[in-house]
Order: C-alpha cells, then sequence, then structure tokens
C-alpha cells in the first residue's frame, strides 16, 4: 500500500509549518474522504462509527453528545408481543429531558441529557415486553425506575460514565 497517512503526518510533522487554517482544510479533507467511503462501502458504516466513538472519546471524554445519542439509539431494538420489531427512539430527547429535570436527585449532574437520553431508550427496548405484561398501564413509569436505579445509581460503579462505557463495550 505504500505510506500510510500515520506515517506521512508523523515523518512530516517536525516540518509543518501551517494554521490553524491548515490543520481545519486537512480535517475537512480526511472529513470528505471518510463520507465518501461510507456513501460507496455502506458495508464500512459500523466502522466509521467505531471510529466516530474512538474520536469523540478522546475528544470529548465518556459522555454522549447529540449525534453519537442518536445514532446509538437508531441501533436499538426490541420484538414486541405483537411480533413486529421496533426500532430506534421511544422517548425524544424532550421526554428524557422532562425524566432528567424530575429526578435530579438520581442522575448524578455529570450525566449530560444525551446520556440519559440513551439509558432511557436502551432500558425501554429491554424492559418494554415484560413490563407491558407486568404492569399494564404503569409499564413506562416502571421502566424508567429501572433504568435510574441500573443506569445512575448503581454503587459498584466506579465514576459517573456508565452509559458511555456499557455502549462503548459493545
Amino acid at each position: 500500500m505504500g505510506m500510510s497517512y500515520k506515517e506521512m503526518v508523523k515523518s512530516n510533522a517536525s516540518k509543518f509549518k501551517g494554521s490553524e487554517e491548515t490543520m481545519w482544510a486537512s480535517i475537512a479533507l480526511v472529513s470528505e474522504l471518510l463520507d465518501e467511503m461510507v456513501d460507496k462501502h455502506p458495508d464500512l458504516k459500523d466502522r466509521y462509527w467505531a471510529f466516530m466513538r474512538d474520536q469523540h472519546e478522546a475528544m470529548a471524554g465518556h459522555h454522549f453528545n447529540e449525534a453519537y445519542a442518536k445514532w446509538q439509539v437508531s441501533q436499538m431494538h426490541h420484538k414486541g408481543s405483537d411480533g413486529v420489531e421496533y426500532k430506534g427512539e421511544h422517548w425524544p430527547v424532550e421526554a428524557t429531558n422532562s425524566v432528567r429535570a424530575k429526578y435530579p436527585n438520581k442522575i448524578p449532574s455529570e450525566y449530560n441529557e444525551w446520556d440519559v437520553y440513551v439509558a432511557l431508550n436502551a432500558s425501554y427496548h429491554d424492559f418494554c415486553a415484560w413490563a407491558k405484561k407486568k404492569f399494564s398501564d404503569q409499564a413506562e413509569a416502571e421502566i424508567i425506575e429501572l433504568a435510574l436505579a441500573f443506569w445512575f445509581l448503581d454503587e459498584d460503579w466506579e465514576g459517573n460514565t456508565k452509559v458511555w462505557d456499557y455502549f462503548r463495550k459493545q
């Protein structure tokens, strides 16, 4: 294949005489290349999102942002009692923000709105069939209680990064 991108950057790093503008232009080129690759090769989409997850974590830490949270939730699914597969968002961010506002003592402040959005939607997909059988019209409230206990009140979890770390391992 010849020289890799990393090797090229490394071999020229000491000679770099660019500016922030040059850096952003270079980043734009890499971004366009990645977008083009995913457009032409949809089978690389999971690999692309794994790369984006790694980059997000390196730059912003162990919490979701809007783009990555929306993508993560779009990957979620469950089969309903009607045999239909349900995918993606059950609760929009406005609804999960309402839960966050209602339970500030149960959700540590280090968790942002997108962490809560991912956690609640994940719990919905995991528990909705069971909760609907057991609690009928109170199913959603019970799922929220389970989500709060699992994601945010787990005393065995070090730090306040459980939502990100859980999905990071997938």
